[in-house]
């Protein structure tokens, strides 16, 4: 077998170490045939030649990368980076000590080759692998989890099959529907305006020590376990314009849109003027295209050109700047008898940014400046709603997060699995012009642990809307609305990964086999 011992015995090393997965049978028919006995020169040549490029695809299939049909569903995408973004995300797979280590691996072999069988080793390793699965370092067949099923509190499914867990999820989450009464009816009518952030999660601001940001203390409601569900912008924006229903799987987001889950669609129904407006411009993706369809916001996005532009995207188009931005579209809206629901969406904290004027070329050190700027433009931008005097709910609600951390599984800013330091985000809600009431908290944000996703948003307007806390007398508390919301387990999808939460863990399905899944690690 020769070097290819090495290749087996590296792999292995960096499947014990998480770093990879382990196909072992295709492994060991790949190991069978390299140790197959050929007379021939040419057959031995033709099969070297061969088991190169066999060898890099049997690898990539163990990597956690993404399958290869989806790079290839990506490639229009990803031929928009820029050079200098290309170049940053090929330097992020270095792993200066996993080279290091099989930089010794290679020297032991030479040193040691005629005195070790080292192909004996590599198959004692691939025939090792399964057994180390059913032990229960990477593979599961049956768990016991405990997940929250509604409304925080836990219900334990006894010793219920992963498969069985998601479909009973599925099934409870159906049952889900929200409608808003007309704001014609409220006694203090209210305009609402969503931050859509791009790349944002606790463990982002964690990592760049902004977990107890002065913006969140000027919010009233922080959501601690706000779940997005997803860690790409497509599916995270759908999931928030369907956010009138329960959670969907992945592919039902992209079937036949139902109105009646359709965020917007409800606004306008309850008498909102329904605005869209983006700090880009949206082509990346078809991003723009798909908010502006009947099952986005359904209307065509306003101007964003009038506003400076503060950075470059990765694939080098303009990014604007957000409070001149989000103020100026503002001021320039004629009066209306009806409330507004505005859509914003901000691309200032995704990977791949490079800031005017600023010599780092490392999107992942310019994070923590973008993020300080983003929040400073919002505080303004609340500051600038309150001396308008007009009532007004302000969300802020990110995609995802930007993967800033990285673990063994994903590198820097990868968000092909979905998992709870992705898509754990920092939501919270400003009720802009509120005067509280008694029972509520004025200097410090209400404070909700319970797992929730976008139903609670929806539920929580629809309570403002048929009761609004702007009305100068009577009303729930706020304290009250919100401790009343329901709550959502933690399911977070792509395309073809899931993630699921346990009492004690998590679980990720790949490629129909559900493993253990530690993210961090």
């Amino acid at each position: 077998m020769g070097y290819w011992s090495i290749y087996f015995i590296a792999k292995l090393g960096l499947f014990y170490s998480g770093f990879i997965g382990f196909h072992w049978l295709p492994n060991l028919a790949f190991a069978m045939v390299l140790v197959l006995p050929l007379a021939s020169v040419r057959h031995r040549l033709i099969r070297a030649m061969l088991a190169i490029p066999a060898g890099l695809a049997l690898l990539y299939h163990d990597s956690w990368l993404p399958p290869i049909s989806r790079v290839l569903s990506q490639k229009e995408a990803l031929t928009g980076f820029n050079s200098d973004y290309l170049l940053e995300l090929l330097g992020r797979f270095v792993n200066i000590w996993v080279i290091a280590v099989l930089g010794l691996l290679l020297v032991v072999y030479l040193l040691l080759r005629r005195r070790l069988r080292f192909a004996t080793l590599a198959f004692l390793g691939i025939l090792s692998a399964p057994f180390a699965s059913l032990q229960g370092g990477n593979a599961i067949s049956i768990v016991s989890p405990h997940p929250t099923l509604a409304d925080g509190s836990a219900t334990v499914l006894s010793k219920q099959e992963p498969t069985a867990q998601l479909e009973a999820f599925y099934a409870a989450e159906q049952g889900k529907r929200v409608s808003f009464p007309s704001i014609a009816d409220s006694a203090a009518p209210f305009d609402v305006v969503f931050l859509h952030v791009c790349s944002l999660s606790w463990d982002d601001m964690d990592y760049v020590g902004e977990s107890n940001s002065t913006l969140l203390n000027h919010f009233d409601v922080v959501f601690r376990r706000f779940n997005t569900a997803a860690s790409y912008s497509g599916p995270g924006a759908l999931r928030l314009f369907r956010s009138n229903c329960g959670q969907l799987s992945h592919r039902k987001l992209y079937e036949a849109d139902a109105s009646q889950c359709n965020l917007f669609r409800n606004f306008e129904a309850a008498g909102f003027e329904v605005r869209g407006l983006l700090n880009h411009d949206g082509h990346f993706d078809q991003f723009a295209g798909m908010v502006q369809e009947p099952s986005g916001i359904g209307v065509k996005l306003d101007d964003n050109r009038f506003a400076p532009v503060v950075m470059r995207s990765f694939d080098d188009t303009p990014i604007y700047e957000d409070f001149p931005l989000l103020s100026e579209w503002w001021v320039r809206q004629p009066p209306s008898v009806r409330p507004r629901a505005l859509y914003y969406n901000t691309i200032a904290l995704h990977d791949g940014n490079r800031v005017s004027g600023v010599k780092s070329r490392s999107s992942l050190e310019t994070f923590k400046p973008r993020l300080d700027k983003l929040m400073s433009d919002f505080d303004r931008f609340i500051t600038f709603l309150e001396g308008k005097g007009r009532p007004v709910v302000v969300i802020l609600v990110p995609e995802h997060g930007a993967a800033l951390r990285g673990d063994k599984v994903q590198i820097s800013g990868m968000r092909e699995i979905p998992n709870p330091k992705i898509t754990l985000v920092p939501a919270a809600i400003k009720l802009v012009g509120f005067k509280g009431k008694s029972g509520d908290a004025p200097h410090q944000p209400l404070q909700v642990d319970k797992s929730v996703s976008y139903f609670a948003i929806s539920t929580l307007l629809a309570d403002f809307i048929a009761d609004s806390p702007f009305a100068g007398t009577g009303g729930k508390p706020l304290a009250e609305r919100v401790q009343n919301l329901p709550g959502t387990p933690f399911v977070s999808e792509n395309e073809d990964i899931v993630v699921i939460g346990r009492d004690n863990g998590y679980l990720m399905r790949s490629e129909g086999t559900w493993i253990d899944y530690q993210p961090g690690l």
